[in-house]
């Protein structure tokens, strides 16, 4: 009789054992499903922020009487998209600022004429070169996806009037000079 009671305790332990094992192993996706919805949450909290900042932008440039483009507002951008001939309009301005994000060696064969050379890997850093508010700013690379890049960093941090070059310099039709 002791032989049949140990063999059920033994048996038992292992099953308690096993149990608290399974416990364990649902404790612990149980907190890695909250550290996911935690994380999750916070996702969806920058990205409500980010959204909130965009329409905030948007009435406040309604208010000062910008235009914004169909485009601007469905596609949720702070900045226009412009095509070369828009671009040739804009350079007849003298308040705009145009700024090539290109590296030195893109540079060499030319740029717009009176264009700041600001690398992007530069413009974190000397972005105090650009105007943030009042003078319309043409931003462009060689194809129009790093200026893109910028034109959205920069509106997220308060600047205004941004222009994006699509298609960048290749699409440029418009006068060319060689780099200072």
């Amino acid at each position: 009789m002791d032989v049949v009671a140990l063999i059920v305790g033994v048996v038992a332990l292992g099953a308690g054992l096993a149990a608290l094992s399974r416990a364990r192993s649902v404790v612990a996706a149980v907190e890695d499903a909250r550290a996911d919805t935690r994380r999750q949450a916070r996702n969806v909290a920058e990205a409500l922020r980010r959204e909130l900042f965009v329409v905030q932008q948007y009435l406040l440039r309604m208010v000062g009487g910008e235009e914004l483009t169909p485009e601007m507002v469905r596609d949720g951008l702070l900045w226009r998209e412009v095509d070369a001939d828009e671009a040739q309009e804009l350079v007849k301005n003298p308040n705009l600022v145009v700024v090539d994000v290109r590296s030195e060696e893109e540079t060499r064969d030319g740029v717009i004429p009176g264009a700041k050379l600001i690398p992007v890997n530069e413009i974190e850093d000397r972005k105090e070169e650009i105007p943030k508010t009042g003078q319309p700013v043409l931003v462009y690379c060689a194809g129009g996806g790093r200026s893109l890049g910028v034109c959205e960093e920069l509106a997220h941090q308060g600047y205004e009037r941004l222009h994006n070059l699509a298609g960048g310099f290749m699409g440029w039709k418009g006068p060319v000079e060689k780099p200072s």
